[in-house]
Parts: C-alpha cells; sequence; structure tokens
C-alpha cells in the first residue's frame, strides 16, 4: 500500500458520478491512494457533500462539482471549476450513468436517446475535454466504467447495453487517440448493487450466473480502477470484475 499511495499522491482525479454508488467507492479509493478528488454530481448535491467530506476525512481536498452529463456545454463547465479549484487534473473516471429498464415495444426515442447522451456521449465529452489537456500538459489516465452486458444485451435494456458497447469502442478509440501520453482503460463490472426495485429472482439468477457465485463489491471495482489508472503501461484494456458473470450469461 506505500508504493501505491506513493504513485497516487499530489494527483487531482475527477470522478463522475460520485455522489452515491459505486461513483462514491471509487473517489473514497483515490483519496486513499493519495489524491485529491472533483466529485462531479447532476442531482445528489447531498450525498456529493457527503463523499467530499469523506474525502476530507483522508487528508484529501475535495470540491463538488455539478452537470447534467447530457449537455455538453455543462461538463466542460464543470471542468473548468474543477481544475480552477483543484488544479489540472491528472486522473479522469467516468462512473456517471443511467440504467432504465423498458421492454423493446415500450421503448421511445425518449428513452433511447436518454440513455446514449447519458452513458455515452457524455463520457465521450468528459475525456474529450479532460483527456486533451492532459495529453497537451505531458500525460495523465482515463479509466471508464463500462458493463459485462456490452456484447451479451439484455432485451430489456437494449440502448444501455449499446451504449455501453460504444463505451468500450471508446476506450480504444481514445487509446490511440491520445497516445503516447494519455493512457484510457476501462472496467467491465459484472452484478454489483442490484438497485432496489431489482426483482429477486433476477437478482438470484445474475448472481448464480458468475463462477464465483456472488455479487460483486464498489470496492472491487474501485480497487480495479485505481489499478488502471496507476498501472503504467496499460492502455487500451477492457478489465472485467465481474467474477466470470460473463461466462454464465
Amino acid at each position: 500500500m506505500e508504493e501505491q499511495s506513493r504513485v497516487g499522491a499530489g494527483r487531482r482525479a475527477l470522478v463522475t458520478g460520485a455522489g452515491v454508488r459505486v461513483g462514491r467507492e471509487i473517489a473514497l479509493e483515490l483519496a486513499r491512494a493519495g489524491a485529491d478528488v472533483a466529485i462531479h454530481v447532476n442531482r445528489s448535491h447531498g450525498p456529493g457533500e457527503e463523499t467530499a467530506e469523506a474525502v476530507r476525512a483522508l487528508g484529501r481536498r475535495a470540491i463538488v462539482v455539478a452537470a447534467d452529463q447530457r449537455d455538453v456545454a455543462a461538463v466542460r463547465a464543470a471542468c473548468d471549476e474543477a481544475e480552477s479549484e483543484l488544479g489540472p487534473i491528472d486522473w479522469l473516471v467516468n462512473s456517471a450513468a443511467t440504467w432504465p429498464h423498458v421492454a423493446i415495444e415500450n421503448l421511445e426515442q425518449e428513452d433511447f436517446d436518454a440513455a446514449l447522451e447519458v452513458n455515452l456521449r457524455g463520457p465521450f465529452f468528459w475525456a474529450q475535454t479532460l483527456g486533451t489537456r492532459m495529453r497537451a500538459r505531458g500525460g495523465g489516465a482515463i479509466v471508464s466504467i463500462a458493463d459485462v452486458s456490452f456484447d451479451r444485451p439484455w432485451p430489456d435494456s437494449l440502448p444501455y447495453c449499446m451504449a455501453k458497447a460504444g463505451v468500450v469502442s471508446m476506450t480504444y478509440g481514445l487509446a490511440k487517440a491520445l497516445a503516447p501520453r494519455v493512457r484510457v482503460n476501462a472496467v467491465g463490472p459484472g452484478p454489483v448493487l442490484f438497485p432496489q426495485d431489482y426483482p429477486q429472482e433476477r437478482a438470484d439468477d445474475d448472481r448464480a450466473a458468475t463462477l464465483r457465485g456472488r455479487e460483486g463489491s464498489p470496492l472491487d471495482v474501485a480497487r480495479a480502477v485505481r489499478f488502471l489508472l496507476e498501472a503504467e503501461n496499460v492502455t487500451g484494456v477492457l478489465l472485467p470484475v465481474d467474477g466470470g458473470y460473463r461466462f454464465g450469461i
């Protein structure tokens, strides 16, 4: 842990969707690595401030920046605010996402557009804005949260799965476009933190489909993100963190 902390010491990270759930754990893990953290929220201002306080309790600086990531101008303004308050961002983690469940016969254009705009367009413009700045300064790293479903789509979440497939393609493309100075990778979680309205039978089936026989934890994902941010010779990689779920579905 001492060596890992040295790698992250003095870094400045921006984590999208960091007020709650997996994004919050990622922000805390990067603080444990020694990084100051800009915590992006959309509407979760209260939880965002709680995450910021938890980061500060670990001895690191933290600020909260708000943006609807469907709004490209708002994303760019949040990047400006984060860098104005903390200094140049070294690490970006694209964690913010939405996961709508809509049967194909009920899908409307608004459902499709929202899933693609939040889960793909938003992450791209965070990465474009901060990634090109990192490249101009001489280096940095980006990790995006993809999903194990990117090539095994769920019929009731097709726009989400399509967007996450786009995140994987985006990762590979940005790794080339921002090379050699900026590394770009992705993490592909399996079952983690089922939503409250998720059917119990389906959750049980998902757990049983993993080779580990259980769902993952936010810390599993956060540690994988930290690894990819710190691993200086790893780029253009999708790292599954799914307990072998991809083999069972």
